[in-house]
């Protein structure tokens, strides 16, 4: 999709982060921005960042629990009495906890899959079919390198399994979704200055309270989440199917996907 402006950019979880940093620079394009996160007072901080910084664009901001597949149906309903249509779907909503997999309990297994699995299906269900009936849209599926390389980091529970899931998803997608005129762009995103470890704050209170592991903070060398955004807009514009956040981690993956071709030959 190399002509963004006029476009209008759905993002879920925008209110901060990269999904914020990436509305930011969408509108800077032209696009037309809607952001949605479960926290009213931050999403609206954060639209009203971007009104500022773009005010030529419509900014919308709506609350939508991604996890809730009625939530992502009234979305979508919200959008169109608005009058607009998603042509670009930014699935970037992500929650994560910390800990060994034995000390999660149920519900933490089921909120993070809600939102980072089925919040990323919720939404490709609800603004897929629209894109394929017009002939043209895009799809970004923001996953992780957790996900790309599962040993590489521990103790990120079942954020790791379900970003490997929508990895398999958008590489699933993307030749269909070419027939159809649909762009669909796999990000792998690694260390990034977000606030994503402070994910409890969001956790709806049908999943109960907050899983309280000690875990030591990992060093990591972590950038801001613009240039994060910088490489999925050029994702966006070239249609590319994968884009990887840092290329230093290229020889770790490389390793990681070397031991399962070896097992082809044994």
């Amino acid at each position: 999709m190399k002509d963004i402006a006029s476009k209008t950019a759905l993002i879920t979880g925008g209110g901060t982060g990269i999904g914020l940093a990436l509305a930011l620079q969408l509108a800077a394009e032209g696009a037309n921005i809607i952001v949605s996160s479960t926290s009213q007072e931050r999403l609206a901080a954060g639209a009203q960042q971007i009104r500022e910084a773009s005010p030529n664009v419509k900014v919308l901001d709506i609350v939508c629990d991604v996890s809730d597949r009625e939530s992502v149906k009234n979305l979508k309903e919200e959008i169109g009495k608005i009058g607009l249509q998603v042509d670009i779907l930014v699935c970037n909503a992500g929650v994560t906890t910390s800990g060994d997999y034995h000390l999660h309990r149920e519900e933490d297994w089921d909120w993070v899959y809600g939102v980072v699995l089925n919040g990323t299906t919720y939404c490709i269900q609800a603004f897929y079919p629209d894109m394929v009936a017009r002939g043209s849209g895009h799809i970004v599926i923001n996953g992780s390198q957790a996900g790309m390389v599962p040993n590489w980091v521990t103790l990120h529970g079942p954020y790791t399994s379900a970003k490997a899931a929508v990895h398999a998803l958008g590489a699933a997608m993307r030749p269909e979704a070419a027939t159809h005129g649909v762009g669909i762009t796999t990000v792998v995103i690694a260390g990034t200055q977000t606030e994503i470890m402070k994910s409890e704050r969001s956790r709806p209170e049908r999943f109960g309270e907050p899983l309280k592991v000690e875990v030591a903070r990992r060093a990591a060398r972590r950038i801001p989440t613009s240039e994060v955004a910088e490489k999925i807009v050029t994702g966006i514009k070239e249609d590319r199917g994968w884009v990887a956040t840092h290329p230093d981690m290229k020889d770790r993956t490389k390793q990681y996907f070397d031991e399962i071709l070896a097992a082809y030959d044994q």
